[in-house]
C-alpha cells in the first residue's frame, strides 16, 4: 500500500501538470505510454512461448494511432499489412503466422485506443476533457476498491479476476455518476443528462478495460505486464481502464459539438 501511495502522489501530479500543458508535452506522454506498454504486452506473451514481431509491432501502433487523423487510414492500413506479411516472410522464416497476429492484435488493442487519448488533447478545452476522463477513470477504480474491499462477497468475473466483485463494481459505477455529476458544475457547457451519460458509459468502460486487459493475462498465463510502477505493475496494468474510457469520452464530446 505503501509503494502504491507513494507512486500515485509522485504520477498523477506529473500527470495533471503535463495535460495542463497540452501540445507536444501531451503528445510525448500518451506517445511514450503507448510504446511502454507495447514493450510490456510483447514481453509478456512471450513468457508463454509466444515470438511477437517487434518491427512489425511498431509500423502497426504507428498506424493505428494516427487512423484516424489521415483520410487515407485504410490504404495504409492495407500497406502496413502486406509490409508485414513480407517482413515475417523474408526477415522471420521460421515464425508461426500465430505469431504475427498476435502481434498485430497487441498493437492494434493499444494503438487504436490511445490514439484517442492523443486525440483528447486536441479538443477545446482540452484541459477539462482529459481531466473529466482520467477523474472518471480514477473514480470507478477507487470506488470499486473500496467498496469491493469492505463489502464485496459476490464475485463479478472470477474466472477473469478473482478479486473483482458486483459489490465493487457498483461502488465504481456510482462514483462515476458522482464525477460526472460534479463535471456539470465544475465545467459547464454541457447538459446534465449528457454528464450523466458519460458518467454511465465511463462507468461500464472502465471495468471492463479491465476485465479485457485480465483476460488477456490470464489467457497468456501473465500476472502483470510489468514492474515499472512500484505497487501498481506496468504501465499497461495501470492504464487498462483509461483506454476504454478516454474513446468514449472523446467521441460523445465530439458528437455533442466539443
Amino acid at each position: 500500500m505503501k509503494k502504491r501511495v507513494i507512486s500515485a502522489a509522485v504520477g498523477i501530479p506529473l500527470i495533471i501538470l503535463l495535460a495542463w500543458l497540452g501540445g507536444h508535452y501531451w503528445t510525448v506522454l500518451v506517445w511514450l505510454a503507448a510504446l511502454l506498454s507495447l514493450f510490456e504486452f510483447y514481453r509478456g506473451v512471450k513468457t508463454s512461448g509466444n515470438r511477437p514481431l517487434w518491427l512489425v509491432g511498431l509500423m502497426v501502433i504507428a498506424w493505428a494511432m494516427t487512423l484516424n487523423a489521415s483520410p487515407l487510414g485504410g490504404t495504409l492500413g492495407a500497406l502496413v499489412l502486406i509490409l508485414s506479411i513480407l517482413i515475417l516472410v523474408i526477415l522471420y522464416p521460421r515464425y508461426h503466422i500465430i505469431d504475427l497476429a498476435i502481434t498485430w492484435f497487441g498493437a492494434l488493442y493499444i494503438g487504436v485506443l490511445m490514439g484517442y487519448t492523443w486525440k483528447l488533447g486536441t479538443l477545446p478545452g482540452w484541459f477539462g476533457v482529459i481531466m473529466l476522463a482520467l477523474l472518471l477513470t480514477w473514480a470507478s477504480d477507487s470506488g470499486a476498491y473500496f467498496v469491493g474491499k469492505f463489502w464485496g462477497k459476490n464475485k463479478l468475473a472470477p474466472q477473469l479476476s478473482p478479486n473483482k466483485t458486483w459489490e465493487g463494481f457498483f461502488g465504481g459505477f456510482v462514483a462515476t455518476i458522482l464525477v460526472s455529476l460534479a463535471g456539470y458544475w465544475i465545467m459547464p457547457g454541457y447538459s446534465l443528462y449528457q454528464y450523466v451519460g458519460i458518467g454511465i458509459a465511463a462507468g461500464l468502460a472502465a471495468p471492463f478495460g479491465d476485465l479485457f486487459a485480465s483476460g488477456i493475462k490470464r489467457g497468456f498465463d501473465i500476472k502483470d505486464f510489468g514492474r515499472l510502477i512500484p505497487g501498481h505493475g506496468g504501465i499497461l496494468d495501470r492504464i487498462d481502464s483509461f483506454m476504454c474510457v478516454a474513446p468514449l469520452v472523446y467521441i460523445l464530446i465530439v458528437r455533442w459539438g466539443g
